[in-house]
C-alpha cells in the first residue's frame, strides 16, 4: 500500500494491548491480578467483568490513533530498504581464488572484479576464518580465499567465464532472498556474539546488518552481541532461513514461518475455545480447571503436538512471575504493604474517589513503563486491596484500575513486550513512543477514573 511500516507498527502494538485488556484471559497480567485478589479471599473475576470499561477505552484508543498517529509518527524506511535498495540481487555465489590467479597479492583498489554494478561482497573466508565483508588496503588476496557474493544473473554468468576465479558449484545457482528477522524475548541467540553463532556453517545463511535503536550496524558484525529487539538482515535461501528461525526462535518479518495447516482439526480447537469462554462466563467451573481441560483436549485430539505446545512456554517469564509473587508475599508478611498504606491514607482519606483512582492509576502506570507489567501488578495489587479496605471502598474497583494501568503501557518501548517487538522493526526512537503514547496514557487514566467513579458511587 506504499505506507511506511513506521506509520503502522506502533498502532499495531497499541491495538494488541487494548485487545488484551478486554477479557480476563486476554493478557497474563489480568490473570495474575485475579490470582492475587483470590489469595485475599475476594471472589474471582468473571471472564468479561472488565470488558465494559476496557471496551470504552479501546474505542477511544482507536479513534485517537486514527486521528493522530499518522501525524505524530515518523516516516522511516525499513532496514531492508536502506541496506539492499530492493534491487534484483537474487543469487548467492561463492568463488575461490585459485593458484596462479592474477588476483593473488593484489588489493581491492587494484581490481574492479568485485566492484561491479549489481554485485555485493557478503563475506571473505580465509582458512575457514571470516574476514568480514569490507575490503581494506591492508588485505590482499591469497590463493584459496573464498569470496561470498550476492549478484545478479548477468554478473553470475560473467564470473563463470572468468579465468581469474573458480566457482564453487554447491552455491552457484542457489536462489536467495533478503529478509528481516526480529530477536524476540526468549530468543536463543540473545547475549551471544554474531560471530560465535557461525550462521554460515550451521545454516548456510549470512547476516548482512543489524538494526538497533534506529541505527544500522553493518561493520564488524562478528563482535556485535545480540540483544532483544534487534532486527537482523539475513541473506540466504528461504528454506535455510526458516530452519534457522525455527532453531533459534527468531521471528521472520518478511516471510511467514508456518507449519502445515491442519484444517480438519479446526472445529475441535474452536469447540475447546468456545467451551472455555462459555463455561467460564457461566461460572460452571474455575477458569484454571477449564483451561487445563481445554489444553488436554487439544493435545489428546492431536490438534497440536506436545513439542509445539512446549515451544510457547517461556521459562524466563514463569521464573519472573513466581519470583514477584514471592516478593509480593514477603512485602505483605513484613508489614511493608500496611506501612505504605498508613503513610498515604491520611493524604487520600479526604479526597474524592476520582482523585484516589487517578493516583493509583498514575502510580501503576509509571512503574509499568519502567519495569515488567506483571511484576508491577503482583506488587501493587496487595497495596490496592489494603488501601481500598482502609478507605472504605470496594477493592474490586481498585483492582480494575490496576488491571488497566498495568496493561496500558504506551509511553516507552520497554513497558510491554509488543512495544519492544516493533521498536527496531519500525526504526523508532524512544521519543516516538513518548509522543504518541504519553497522551494516550493520560487519556486512559482520566477516562478510567471517570468510569470507575461512576460505577462505584
Amino acid at each position: 500500500m506504499k505506507i511506511s511500516a513506521s506509520k503502522l507498527l506502533i498502532p499495531l502494538s497499541y491495538l494488541a494491548i487494548m485487545g488484551g485488556m478486554l477479557t480476563l484471559i486476554g493478557t497474563s497480567t489480568n490473570l495474575l491480578i485475579d490470582g492475587v485478589a483470590q489469595s485475599y479471599d475476594l471472589e474471582p473475576f468473571g471472564m468479561f467483568e472488565i470488558t465494559p470499561i476496557a471496551a470504552v477505552l479501546a474505542i477511544i484508543g482507536v479513534i485517537y490513533l486514527f486521528l493522530f498517529s499518522s501525524i505524530l509518527l515518523p516516516e522511516r524506511s525499513s532496514m531492508s530498504d536502506i541496506l539492499s535498495g530492493r534491487d534484483n540481487m537474487s543469487f548467492l555465489t561463492e568463488v575461490v581464488i585459485p593458484r596462479g590467479s592474477p588476483l593473488i597479492d593484489k588489493i581491492s583498489t587494484e581490481t574492479n572484479i568485485f566492484n561491479r554494478d549489481g554485485m555485493r561482497v557478503i563475506n571473505i573466508l580465509r582458512n575457514d576464518n571470516s574476514l568480514g565483508s569490507n575490503f581494506s588496503d591492508e588485505i590482499s588476496f591469497k590463493a584459496g580465499d573464498r569470496i561470498v557474493l550476492r549478484t545478479q544473473m548477468d554478473e553470475l554468468i560473467s564470473l563463470k567465464e572468468s579465468n581469474d576465479l573458480k566457482m564453487v558449484d554447491t552455491l552457484t545457482s542457489k536462489q536467495t532472498i533478503t529478509v528481516e528477522t526480529l530477536v524476540p524475548p526468549g530468543c536463543r541467540i540473545v547475549g551471544r556474539s554474531l560471530g560465535s553463532l557461525r550462521l554460515r556453517r550451521r545454516f548456510g545463511v549470512y547476516a548482512l546488518a543489524i538494526h538497533r535503536r534506529n541505527r544500522n550496524l553493518s561493520k564488524q558484525l562478528e563482535n556485535v552481541v545480540i540483544k532483544v529487539g534487534d532486527t537482523l538482515l539475513i541473506e540466504g535461501a528461504i528454506e535455510d532461513i526458516q530452519k534457522m528461525a525455527t532453531d533459534v526462535d527468531l521471528v521472520i518479518l518478511a516471510e511467514s514461518n508456518v507449519r502445515a495447516y491442519r484444517r480438519k482439526h479446526a472445529p475441535l480447537v474452536l469447540s475447546a475455545f468456545i467451551g472455555l469462554i462459555l463455561f467460564s462466563s457461566l461460572g460452571l467451573a474455575p477458569l484454571f480447571v477449564l483451561a487445563i481441560t481445554a489444553v488436554v483436549f487439544v493435545l489428546c485430539s492431536r490438534c497440536i503436538d506436545i513439542e509445539e505446545a512446549y515451544e510457547f512456554i517461556d521459562g524466563k517469564i514463569l521464573v519472573l512471575i513466581f519470583s514477584m509473587l514471592a516478593i509480593g508475599r514477603s512485602l505483605e508478611l513484613n508489614g511493608l504493604i500496611s506501612g505504605l498504606t498508613n503513610v498515604v491514607d491520611p493524604y487520600l482519606n479526604f479526597l474524592p474517589l476520582f482523585f484516589i483512582i487517578w493516583f493509583l492509576y498514575f502510580l501503576t502506570s509509571v512503574l509499568t513503563e519502567t519495569i515488567s507489567n506483571n511484576a508491577v501488578a503482583v506488587v501493587i495489587t496487595p497495596f490496592a486491596i489494603t488501601l481500598a479496605s482502609s478507605l472504605g471502598y470496594d477493592p474490586r474497583a481498585f483492582i480494575m484500575v490496576i488491571m488497566i494501568a498495568a496493561s496500558a503501557s504506551f509511553a516507552t518501548p520497554i513497558g510491554y513486550q509488543t512495544n519492544t517487538m516493533v521498536y527496531a522493526a519500525g526504526g523508532y526512537k524512544f521519543t516516538d513512543f513518548i509522543k504518541v503514547g504519553l497522551p494516550l496514557n493520560l487519556i486512559f487514566g482520566i477516562v478510567t477514573s471517570i468510569i470507575i467513579t461512576y460505577m462505584y458511587t
